[in-house]
């Protein structure tokens, strides 16, 4: 992708020509030397930079990286670790990362499988030889370049004999692809848990699916923890190979050499026993990317709730929620990893702009469906103070400048009001309010149901039964524009990750193009709800500014504030998450503190806080 406006023309000596993604502790450019050659740019953000937690974990992957040659790596040719903005160049590395390879052409076979493997297990060797443990080996910190894969990142890698960075008491991983003791005993860590995540990756490319892949970080730390692998997919002899690389005790886990051995037996030709699983899909990143890869599953399976009385088949929400039908982490999972000492953090972050002035007037194209003109969309003004009442209308504070309601409610006066619309759910008790046949069925005919709301799932899986669904939908956006509302917010976007044994990202970014296109028909700016997973589609799916939750308490505001230009609007519902936010966010995004039920000013429990 090209430089963006404020991105800097050279760092180190380094003239900037491209950027090659952002996430992680900060962006990545594609930079050239002098002579010529090119080489892969990390840049720090800002706000992190000031964070020393953050920027001595930035030393320490300079100086385990320096540490580390070989083949299979990518070496550092530069780096200023103590600058105003700390940076660090890698040789450029041509090619797609893991898991872009297995989202766009499927599970790997054959020599293609064999030679990731053996790559791999030779990055592994080169990283432990000079006493490192990478701690984070995922697919998308593997880069498939021509002549072999690349093991990069190592933001959270520690000397086995130094002590890990636990300022804070946070663990930094990637919960699908970490080992049990990393749970466990963060700072007592080997060799044998990059076995482990070997295991996890190899099955990742062999099947397209993550052997451990709960609903929720929590979740999936439990099933790391104690339960078995789904090895579905994974044909002989890798599937014995991931069982002992997977196993629960280090000790039993084959060593890298062992597992050489093992490897060279796998053949160079796809075999013909391969069972045939549905492969999951992710949200592709920038092709050519390198340290700042993050893996986006756009589904992941969940263990699905047993069959309820009266015909209804209900499934565990995650944390991504939707006002005030919230999403909670399940607390009973959250307490069995908390016995551990440990909590998770994703380290995410992303563009950091001082971009504060209210946002341009745009024109947008009508539907293909209509010959009505252009009409005029204006999104909500940037970095101002605004309010969430979707669980009840009050009058906004002084200086509140932007505010959301529910549909049902009249928009607040005098400032840019945003219409919530329940766009994938039907509220609950209002199933007969829909076609029976528009609501999402199991195998058994039930009806299935978000289980923490009582909202039966609408069956977006065919163009069809979306273009009736968004009939439906139109009827209320219709309703706010005409009450004067300015924007309109679908909530439940994220529903194809709560339900991914039905649903899948591109059926809901299917019916939310049909929704932008009638809400900019009728003049209606339209909101991204949640969903860090489709950020990189919100452009070709037409949605103009973002409305998160808790985007600090998990570390994915840079993200949003990236994809939408810092035209976010968060809430937080945490005294922890709203400080966070404020401190990293709070010169650039629009920030409010609510209580978790968003209830109406002068009720029981109403919290209203700005940075």
């Amino acid at each position: 992708m090209s430089l963006s406006l404020g991105d800097p023309e050279s760092i180190g000596g380094y003239a900037l020509v491209d950027r090659l993604g952002s996430g992680g502790m900060g962006i990545v450019y594609l930079g050239r030397s002098d002579s010529g050659r090119q080489v892969a740019v990390k840049v720090v953000h800002a706000p992190y930079a000031q964070d020393e937690e953050f920027r001595a974990r930035f030393r320490q992957e300079v100086a385990a990286a320096r540490r580390v040659s070989g083949a299979f790596t990518a070496p550092v040719v530069d780096a200023d670790p103590d600058a105003e903005q700390p940076w660090m160049a890698t040789l450029y590395v041509p090619g797609r990362t893991l898991s872009d390879t297995v989202a766009k052409g499927g599970p790997l076979r054959g020599r293609e499988l064999r030679i990731l493997a053996l790559g791999l297990v030779e990055a592994l060797t080169d990283i432990h030889r000079v006493g490192m443990v990478h701690r984070d080996l995922k697919p998308s910190n593997v880069l498939m370049a021509e002549d072999g894969p690349r093991v990069i990142d190592f933001g959270i890698s520690h000397a086995v004999d130094n002590e890990a960075l636990t300022v804070t008491g946070r663990l930094i991983g990637t919960p699908p692809f970490m080992s049990p003791e990393q749970f466990a005993a963060p700072r007592e860590v080997t060799g044998a848990s990059d076995i482990f995540s070997l295991g996890s990756v190899l099955v990742y490319a062999a099947s397209g699916n993550r052997p451990f892949d709960g609903s929720s970080p929590y979740l999936t730390g439990y099933q790391v923890m104690y339960e078995e692998p789904d090895l579905d997919g994974v044909a002989e002899p890798l599937r014995s190979i991931a069982e002992r690389c997977l196993d629960k005790d280090p000790a039993a886990r084959p060593g890298l050499a062992e597992l050489r051995r093992m490897l060279r037996e796998l053949p160079d030709s796809a075999a013909s026993d391969v069972p045939t699983v549905p492969v999951t899909s992710v949200v592709p990143g920038v092709s050519g990317s390198a340290e700042t890869r993050r893996q986006d599953f756009r589904t992941r399976p969940v263990v699905p709730g047993p069959a309820a009385d009266g015909g209804r088949t209900e499934t565990v929400g995650t944390r991504a929620g939707h006002g005030r039908r919230r999403r909670r982490v399940l607390l009973g999972l959250a307490a069995a990893l908390a016995v551990t000492g440990v909590s998770i953090a994703a380290v995410r972050a992303g563009l950091h702009r001082d971009d504060a002035s209210p946002s341009p007037t745009v024109s947008v194209s009508p539907s293909p469906t209509t010959s009505a003109p252009a009409a005029t969309v204006t999104p909500p003004p940037k970095h101002v103070q605004w309010d969430y009442q979707v669980g009840g209308a009050y009058a906004p504070a002084a200086g509140v400048r932007v505010v959301s309601r529910d549909h049902d409610s009249e928009p607040a006066p005098g400032v840019y009001s945003i219409c919530n619309i329940n766009a994938f759910q039907a509220q609950e008790g209002a199933e007969r309010d829909w076609g029976s046949d528009l609501l999402l069925r199991d195998a058994k005919g039930s009806v299935v149901y978000d289980k923490e709301w009582g909202e039966a799932i609408l069956d977006i899986r065919t163009a069809a039964k979306r273009q009736r669904i968004a009939a439906r939908l139109n009827t209320w956006i219709d309703e706010c524009a005409t009450k004067g509302y300015k924007a309109v917010e679908p909530d439940n976007y994220d529903v194809f990750t709560r339900f991914p044994k039905y649903l899948k990202a591109d059926q809901a970014e299917a019916l939310m193009k049909l929704l932008s296109a009638h809400a900019h028909d009728k003049g209606l700016a339209i909101a991204q709800k949640n969903t860090a997973e489709l950020v990189s589609d919100r452009a070709s799916v037409g949605l103009d500014f973002a409305l998160v939750e808790e985007c600090a308490e998990y570390n994915e505001c840079g993200e949003y504030a990236e994809a939408f230009g810092n035209n976010v609007l968060v809430i937080e519902y945490t005294a922890k998450g709203m400080a966070q936010a404020c401190s990293g966010w709070g010169s650039t995004l629009s920030i409010v503190r609510r209580d978790q039920s968003v209830v109406p000013k002068g009720a029981s429990g109403y919290v209203h806080r700005t940075c």
